[in-house]
């Protein structure tokens, strides 16, 4: 049996709003750069903790998703049972052959056993175009994929175009230890629970994984901008990828970085600037159940 707990999720001008966060002290950093549509990474980084510094020189949404194959496997492996299943979905999806409920079946029929055994392991998430993400957290040694499966103006996913590589992480530690957060917070099923005070400035927030939804890639949390007239409901249905306009350029609003999702158990960083004004915490295809939150920085 197939462990379907993987479902993605997936670009306007970063406006006001610039994630210019420093490192976490004693870090080791990462630097990534995001195009469109391509990673530039070092091939290899070193296990433990790290911090992943993505900066979006592209035109569209970007995010870094971390998955850890099963031992065994390889990129190709990946791009060959993998992707293609999920480009085969989203064909029928956009071209109306099948709702949701029955693309997931037939997602679920098509992706191979093994992928149950695939692991979100985080990275830095959904940032607007000349912004910057910064993502921390553990990783074991292994093999692993780097992806964005945002959709472009057509709908194609940036996966599909080249966005996508794997990256080695090898047995020699980073010597880098977990940063300091003054927020909290912990993700269930249907709950963003935050705890700390959100101000101007600078913030290190620390992700909880509590629950894994009982289908899909889990839980996540990014931060988007909400100006006067952004509709949240709007960006909620955006964040669904099985919806046809969903993760597909524009994005209805600005994002400024969160946290991919990992398995329960696990704890993720990341580190924004927030500058004042309307913001929400929110998940990807889970926001609809209720992994949304407003909140004001004053």
């Amino acid at each position: 049996m197939i462990d379907r707990r993987f479902f993605p999720t997936f670009g306007i001008v970063l406006a006001a709003v610039t994630l210019v966060a420093c490192q976490p002290s004693d870090a080791h950093v990462v630097q990534v750069t995001a195009r469109d549509y391509a990673f530039q990474v070092p091939d290899s980084i070193p296990s433990g903790w790290s911090t992943f510094r993505m900066e979006n020189r592209g035109e569209e949404h970007h995010f870094l998703l971390l998955n850890r194959l099963p031992d065994g496997k390889t990129f190709q492996d990946y791009r060959r049972e993998v992707v293609a299943p999920f480009d085969s979905v989203w064909h029928v999806l956009k071209t109306g052959a099948a709702d949701k409920a029955e693309a997931g079946e037939l997602l679920g029929r098509l992706l191979p056993d093994w992928y149950g055994s695939v692991r979100p392991m985080g990275g830095p998430g959904l940032v607007a175009p000349g912004g910057v993400a910064w993502a921390t957290m553990e990783l074991d040694p292994g093999t692993y994929v780097m992806e964005c499966y945002v959709k472009t103006t057509d709908g194609t996913f940036h996966t599909s175009l080249g966005m996508q590589r794997p990256i080695t992480v090898t047995s020699e530690s980073s010597g880098a230890s977990a940063p300091d957060a003054d927020i909290e917070i912990t993700l269930s099923n249907f709950q963003i629970a935050v705890e700390g005070e959100v101000t101007p400035g600078e913030h290190t927030v620390a992700v909880h994984f509590e629950e894994h939804p009982e289908f899909g890639l889990g839980n996540d949390v990014h931060v988007v901008r909400l100006e006067a007239g952004t509709d949240l409901d709007e960006v909620v249905r955006w964040m669904d990828w099985m919806n046809v306009d969903g993760l597909r350029a524009p994005a209805p609003a600005v994002f400024v970085g969160g946290t991919q999702e990992m398995p329960v158990g696990y704890t993720a960083y990341f580190t924004i600037e927030l500058l004042p004004g309307r913001y929400a915490w929110i998940s990807e295809v889970t926001a609809g159940d209720g992994m949304v939150k407003e909140f004001t920085v004053r």
